[in-house]
């Protein structure tokens, strides 16, 4: 998972949608190269769409990773584990949650915003943490200095991600392994309208964009 995420650059984020959206995202992600998304359960519906979302991918033989994220407790990542998650993400660091993960094989990617919760993450056996939220943390800046004594963090940042040029480019110039992005790759207003051909032109840009930048 890790090779993946680092590969990719950028982990995109969905919530709060519908299945015929999510069937529509997932459809155009493998068409265009995407291997990995994150299916953020916000919702009173999350356990329902994201059920239907990996039946779908089955059924449409789709080579493509489903992450669940807004993971707060062990028995939710149970539950979504069940019912076919490939990868945990967390906005904190439950050791709870991690044990179950670690037991059961699944990848867990917890969230963190200071250098101690980074590192008791690590302790705990994560490999890629989550930096959450970003932007409100420092940004930038803030992966630089907790990365001068400690090179080798594999971060994430989530919160505040844009694809604007001085945005992406200065994350991957920090050394973060990967970004996380949802609303500012697909908008409300994206999401009430979308369509195959515009989800396609949303992920072929993000690609292009990835590569552009990181190098």
């Amino acid at each position: 998972m890790y090779e993946l995420l680092k590969k990719q650059g950028v982990l995109p984020l969905i919530t709060k949608i519908d299945i015929k959206t999510a069937e529509i995202i997932m459809k155009s992600a493998s068409e265009t190269g995407i291997k990995i998304i994150e299916y953020a359960a916000r919702s009173s519906s999350a356990k329902e769409v994201f059920g239907q979302m990996v039946a779908y991918k089955k059924a449409n033989n789709l080579d493509l990773k489903l992450c669940v994220g807004s993971i707060l407790s062990s028995d939710d990542a149970q539950l979504y584990h069940n019912l076919g998650a490939d990868c945990i993400i967390c906005p904190h660091t439950d050791p709870e949650i991690g044990a179950y993960c670690l037991s059961n094989n699944i990848y867990w990617i917890p969230g963190a915003a200071t250098l101690n919760e980074v590192l008791f993450a690590n302790k705990l056996g994560a490999e890629i943490v989550k930096l959450f939220p970003a932007d409100k943390i420092g940004g930038v800046e803030y992966v630089k200095a907790i990365k001068a004594p400690f090179p080798n963090l594999k971060l994430m940042p989530t919160g505040g991600v844009t694809l604007e040029e001085n945005n992406l480019k200065a994350w991957f110039k920090a050394g973060v392994v990967c970004v996380g992005i949802g609303s500012n790759l697909f908008s409300k207003e994206t999401l009430a309208q979308l369509t195959f051909e515009k989800s396609c032109t949303v992920f072929e840009e993000l690609i292009t964009i990835a590569e552009k930048y990181r190098k």
